[in-house]
């Protein structure tokens, strides 16, 4: 039976009436509460009848910080909290259909499921040995198994063809354009003899969108520059496919102004390994070094007063080095006394505020400002270990898709580079569990599923 007779219309907003109905009753004296009530179920059903109209609105809101939902201590941004939506109706839906359609719980794909759930164990068992089992508990639940369902398997089961995949893939490319225009903006409206003159983010009616430091913006346009490029798997046309390099030219531009050295060296390496795949495996004519070398030297020229402005920005910054070199001395204390299973998830910023030099010299405790640090510190040597392992079967299976598909470069490789830079960002950043970096990882390995599939079609049509 057809899935779209199974999921009757009629049917869910019957029976939407009647549960909205009771808790109208229940909540009548407070109108605000029915409100919100009634507009999450309506939503809740929205999504459970067109789940695609969640996942367009997930990349739509990816890279927005703020305005965020905030009950009590819980706070969501605005991504995480539709994400949270569509997962409920995505198992509710698995379900029903289970139910009356037969369709096997099993045809949910969980990507690298054995390797995840290794490492979320040892999360779970690091957590019962921590000095705050419930918090840590806590911790390992909404952050570490959020990000794997909502932005790893969620998009992973929902986009079954090339043209959802695009849908997702311009609505990211919009946003990301958006953001280098907001760093375009944010250079005209500072003041240029400043020695932090940078492209940073802006206040838009109130709030952070990209969030107040200019790093996530930087984090995002460094992801989102290689996904525009994937954009001319689609596009035919000469012209579209040179206004396609432009964009990606202007994101990657204001990445470089931005002026982060985690920006920088991101950069240079995705460049790198962009070029090193290309002329290696896909580009199959004898290449003239001599037809880079000038340009090569034109460029370094070009960015030779840019590279000494970096150089005394660091110089000027130097407390935030010995800031990371004293959360680094941190995490390797808290794994020599703690080896195997660390300190527990969550719990790195408690490590860091009873640090009684870290609390004289920078006030405020921060969070472990690098994945490895964090990993170590909280989940040991084991936890270590298993997440590496993850993640080095995803991009080992990122790697071998381009090199088997090289046909589909013009998709694969962009797509395996941005999930590549949105990681290895997190070496010396904070988000190392959230949507904003593990969805462009899951757009990498959608794509490489939809061409492995496509391709074994083509080869049952021809038997």
């Amino acid at each position: 039976m057809n899935e779209k007779n199974i999921l009757n219309k009629y049917q869910i907003l019957l029976f939407s009436f009647f549960v909205f109905i009771p808790i109208l009753f229940l909540f009548q004296n407070d109108y605000i509460i029915s409100v919100i009530i009634l507009s999450s179920v309506l939503f809740f059903f929205l999504l459970f009848l067109k789940i695609e109209i969640g996942l367009y609105l997930m990349a739509i809101f990816l890279p927005f910080i703020e305005p965020f939902f905030s009950f009590k201590s819980l706070e969501l941004p605005i991504v995480d909290l539709i994400s949270l939506f569509i997962l409920l109706a995505f198992f509710v839906r698995e379900f029903y259909l289970f139910l009356y359609n037969g369709k096997s719980l099993r045809s949910i794909k969980m990507p690298f499921g054995i390797y995840f759930f290794s490492f979320f164990f040892i999360c779970l068992l690091s957590s019962f040995f921590s000095h705050d089992i419930i918090s840590s508990l806590w911790y390992s639940f909404r952050w570490i198994l959020f990000f794997y369902l909502a932005f790893v398997v969620l998009p992973y089961n929902l986009i079954d063809s090339f043209k959802k995949l695009k849908k997702v893939i311009v609505l990211i490319s919009i946003l990301g354009f958006l953001g280098a225009v907001m760093g375009l903006v944010s250079l005209l409206v500072q003041d240029w003899s400043d020695s932090f003159f940078r492209v940073t983010t802006l206040q838009v009616f109130g709030n952070w969108i990209f969030g107040s430091n200019y790093n996530l913006l930087a984090e995002f346009l460094i992801a989102s520059s290689f996904v525009i490029l994937s954009l001319k798997f689609w596009i035919k046309s000469l012209r579209g496919k040179r206004l396609v390099n432009v964009l990606c030219a202007f994101l990657l531009l204001m990445v470089f102004l931005s002026f982060g050295r985690t920006a920088w060296i991101t950069m240079f390496l995705q460049l790198s390994i962009y070029s090193i795949i290309y002329f290696s495996f896909i580009y199959e004519k004898k290449i003239n070094r001599r037809v880079f070398i000038l340009p090569f030297i034109a460029l370094i020229f070009i960015a030779l007063p840019f590279i000494v402005k970096m150089v005394s920005l660091q110089e000027a910054n130097i407390s935030s080095t010995q800031n990371r070199m004293l959360l680094t001395t941190i995490s390797i204390d808290a794994l020599k006394d703690k080896p195997m299973l660390g300190y527990g998830s969550g719990n790195f910023v408690h490590l860091v505020s009873d640090n009684i030099r870290f609390v004289a010299k920078y006030g405020d405790p921060l969070d472990s400002h690098g994945f490895i640090q964090k990993v170590l510190a909280e989940n040991g040597l084991l936890g270590f270990i298993s997440f590496s392992l993850f993640l080095f079967m995803i991009f080992r299976y990122l790697y071998r898709g381009l090199v088997l598909h090289k046909e589909f470069y013009q998709l694969l490789l962009p797509l395996t580079v941005a999930a590549f830079g949105s990681y290895f960002y997190q070496i010396f950043n904070t988000s190392y569990y959230k949507g904003r970096v593990w969805l462009f990882i899951s757009l990498a390995l959608v794509a490489v599923y939809l061409v492995e599939n496509y391709k074994k079609n083509k080869l049952n049509e021809r038997k």
